[in-house]
This record gives C-alpha cells, structure tokens and sequence, in this order.
C-alpha cells in the first residue's frame, strides 16, 4: 500500500513537472534552421574627451538640426530689415477683343513703388502706361485703323498722426525681429552647450563602466587567488575542505559582476556613439586617463558669471524687452485715426491714326490733400489689447525675479555640491587604501593559520565596494565640473567653442 502510495506520487510529481514544462514559453527570433549571424566589429577609433566633443558637434542631430533653424532664423531676420526698404510690383496685361466688325487690342503696364519711412509715412508712386490698337473692317474690307496711347502718374503721401505716428511705433517690428534673433542666438549656444555637457556625461559614464569592468576582474583574480590558497591549505591538512565551497562561491559571484560590468559598457558605448552618430560596431578606446584635480570656486565670481551667460536668464531679459515694445504698440492703437493724405496725378494720353489732322486732347495736374480722422466707438477690443499687453509684461517681470532666485540657488547649490563631491572623492580614495592594507594583512594572517575564510572574504568585499565607491566618486565630482559650467553658461567658454553663426 504505502509503495502503492509512493508510486502515485512520483507520477504525479511527473505529471505536474511535465505540465510545467509545456507551458513555459519558447521564444525564437530567427528563422528555424538559420544560423544567428555573429555581431562583426567595426573599426577601431581611440578618443580622447576632446575629440569626442568636437566629432559631436559636428555630427550630432540635434546640432545639425538647431544649425539648420539657424539658417531660417537669419532669412525671417532678413525680411524684417527690409521693413524700411521701397517694394514694388509690376503688373502687365495683354487684351484682344472683337465685336461685331470692330477688333480692338490693348496692352498695359502698372509698376507701382511703394515706401514706409521710420516716421509711419507711406509714400506710393505708380505709373499707368497703356496702348490700345482698334481696326473697322466690313464687307471684306479694311476700314480705318487707329492708335492710341495713355500714360499716367500718381504719387500720394499718407501722414499719420496720432495712431502708428512717430518712430516708437513705425520701428517695433524691427525691434520685434532684432529681439528674436538674439532670442534665437542664445537658443543655438543653449542646444550645443547641452549637447556638450551631454557628450561629456557620457563620456565620463563610458569611462566609468570600462574602469569597473578592470576593477571586476581584479576582484575575480582576488577570489580565484583565496581559491588556490584554500587548496593549498586544505592540501596541507591545515584546512577543512568545507571552507572552499565559501571561496568557490565568492569566485562565481565576481564572475557574474565581470558579466554585468561588460553589459554596462556596452550601453555605454553604444549611448556615446549614439551622441556622436557613429556606427554602433565602432569599438571606442578612449585615450584619457580618470584624474581629477581641486578647482577653486568664488561664489560671488560664480554668481556674476551666470547672470552675464546663462542663456535662459538672458532670453527672460529679451521677452521682457519685447513686452514692453508690445506695450507701447498696443497703447498707441488706442488713439484715434488721424491722418493726413496728399496726392497728385499727372495724366497723360496720346493718340495717332490715319488722320494725321486729329489732335492730342489736354492733359491736367491732378492736386489732392486731406485730413481724415476715424474714431472708434464701443470697441472694447482695442483696450483689450492694451489689457494683454500690460498683463504680459507684469508676468514677465514675475518670471524674471522668479529666475533670477532660481539662478542665484542652483549657482550656490552648484558652488556647494563641487566642493562636497571633492571632499567626498578624497575620503573614498583613502577608504580604497585602508581596505587594500586591511586586506592584504588578512591574507598573510590566513596563509599563518590565524585568519579565516570568512574575514578574508569579507575584506574582499569591502575592498571591492571601496574601489567602486572611488570610481563613483571621481566622476561625480568631473560630472559636478561639467554641471556648474552648465549653470554658469560657460559651458562653451571652457571647451573653447565658437559658434559658426556669421550671418550669410
């Protein structure tokens, strides 16, 4: 009965592993009976942090693409400067009609300039040239023909006086655009100031990942080495074979930090090549060594530095500029329409044909001025402008002394975290000393007999988080370097990057 029993449960308990083994999924990616093709390296390319900064910038997307902004940027600039600039068009017809036993043909030309000066004034000037052709047949006949030519000119002059007179007025979309390109300037030295600070942090990380990679297998070869000294002991009948299992195991786990430290520098590389847009194969031997020295920081000097280059406190400064302008414009459309308009006109006509006894018919000079005023009346829409305009301009202010404590804050958190990620980085460097002395001293004393496994390892591991805690602090403090150049805006200052912005 009872191995009745036992037989039961055995099949039972290969029935159920069995169904547990049908329902764990079995994923594949390629196709059955094709061979998984080897990842093939590409080229070899040693970089130093430099180097990667400048391939960055002249290959990077988002470069390229804030370069390419640029290049609309100075078109729309452009235009605008041409406000003050005469423009004209010329219009031409060509016309051929027939009624009856009479054709007629007309061709005609209408070039009109016309000039907006910094005072509002708009002076036009047209020329009206014609000619029209007119033939009489009947009967199959060819009647009489006739020519007849025509040409105009009328120039007027339009004089405002209260609403968009005056040069504060007339000059505001220039103003407008001259503000935006500065706007648009600073938002090209943002984009690579951040490229660059990202290209660095990556870089930084690419050395960080591959230096743990090296401290993994030293760590490895540490518990490899306690291994083969644990044989020799328990060769020497100075150990029990049992403690090895512990040194075994010590062995297998810095194996697998070995593995995990090769994935994290692939992604490393394969984010750095990516800021770089190089081919993801490329293998990247960085040239540069980790080293770090002290730099000095005045807050004061920190504190000017931002408000003289940080481009979001200075493209406040700009739509604070530009709101004002705004302004204006908006309380001068609340005047009312009072213009002054002057024109003159200077007909002309000519006509010839098969009579020459026919005359030319007089011309006149055509003299013309007024005054024209236009007064709204229960448009709450105008004031509504003005309404917005003044309300934009308060936010504004608000939102500059809103930044400019923002900016004093960071710059002091910044001045502050250098100093600490410093401090932080030389304690550590003395912890990873005092861990290698401590560990070695535990190693001879395990090699005497007065040491035992489970201190060594212990030390080990101290020794490993010692080091790893080093590395971190080292590039947390180059990365504290690269921050407070970004809150300061100096970011291009200290790579020594000129924008290649001329205007073309």
């Amino acid at each position: 009965m009872i191995a009745l029993a036992g037989a039961l449960l055995a099949a039972a308990s290969l029935w159920a592993g069995t169904v547990r083994a049908q329902t764990v999924p079995v994923r594949s990616y390629a196709q059955p009976g094709t061979p998984v093709p080897a990842v093939v390296p590409g080229p070899e390319l040693p970089l130093t942090l430099p180097e990667a900064v400048y391939l960055g910038l002249r290959q990077n997307s988002a470069v390229r693409g804030a370069y390419l902004q640029r290049v609309l940027d100075r078109f729309n600039l452009r235009v605008a400067e041409s406000l003050f600039s005469p423009k004209g068009v010329l219009i031409t017809s060509a016309l051929i009609d027939r009624t009856g036993s009479s054709r007629n043909g007309e061709l005609r030309a209408a070039p009109t300039v016309q000039l907006l000066t910094p005072l509002g004034t708009t002076i036009s000037f047209g020329w009206d040239v014609g000619q029209r052709a007119r033939r009489q047949t009947g009967n199959g006949q060819v009647g009489n023909g006739m020519l007849a030519g025509s040409s105009d000119l009328t120039l007027s002059v339009i004089q405002p006086l209260l609403r968009g007179a005056g040069p504060d007025v007339a000059t505001a979309p220039l103003r407008q655009a001259r503000l935006e390109e500065r706007y648009n300037r600073l938002r090209l030295k943002s984009t690579v100031a951040n490229t660059v600070t990202e290209i660095v942090g990556a870089y930084h990380q690419f050395l960080q990942a591959r230096q743990q990679i090296a401290l993994a297998r030293t760590a490895l070869d540490r518990a490899r080495g306690l291994e083969t000294t644990n044989q020799a002991l328990i060769r020497a009948g100075r150990m029990a074979e049992a403690e090895l299992v512990q040194a075994q195991s010590t062995a297998v786990n810095q194996e697998l930090a070995v593995l995990q430290a090769e994935s994290g520098f692939d992604a490393a590389r394969l984010r750095l090549l990516g800021l770089l847009a190089l081919d993801l194969n490329t293998r990247i031997v960085p040239s540069d060594r980790l080293t770090a020295e002290p730099v000095r920081v005045e807050l004061e000097t920190a504190r000017a530095l931002a408000f003289e280059n940080r481009p979001d406190y200075l493209s406040q400064i700009i739509s604070n500029e530009a709101a004002k302008i705004g302004l204006d414009v908006a309380r001068n459309q609340r005047l009312w329409d009072l213009t002054v308009v002057a024109g003159v006109s200077l007909p002309g006509s000519g006509r010839t044909g098969l009579r020459a006894s026919e005359r030319l018919p007089s011309t006149k000079t055509d003299l013309r001025g007024g005054i024209q005023l236009s007064i709204p009346i229960n448009n709450p829409a105008i004031e509504q402008q003005e309404v917005q305009a003044t309300v934009g301009l308060r936010q504004a202010e608000v939102q500059l002394d809103q930044l400019r404590i923002q900016v004093e804050t960071q710059v002091r958190d910044g001045v502050r975290d250098l100093e600490a990620s410093w401090r932080r980085y030389t304690l550590s460097r003395r912890s990873r000393d005092l861990a290698e002395r401590t560990l070695a001293v535990e190693t001879v004393k395990l090699r005497a007999g007065r040491s035992t496994n489970f201190q060594v390892v212990t030390f080990q591991d101290q020794l490993r988080a010692a080091e790893s805690a080093e590395l971190g602090t080292l590039i947390a403090y180059l990365d504290s370097l690269v921050a407070l150049d970004q809150l300061l805006g100096t970011t291009l200052d200290t790579w020594r990057i000129e924008l290649n912005d001329a205007a073309r």
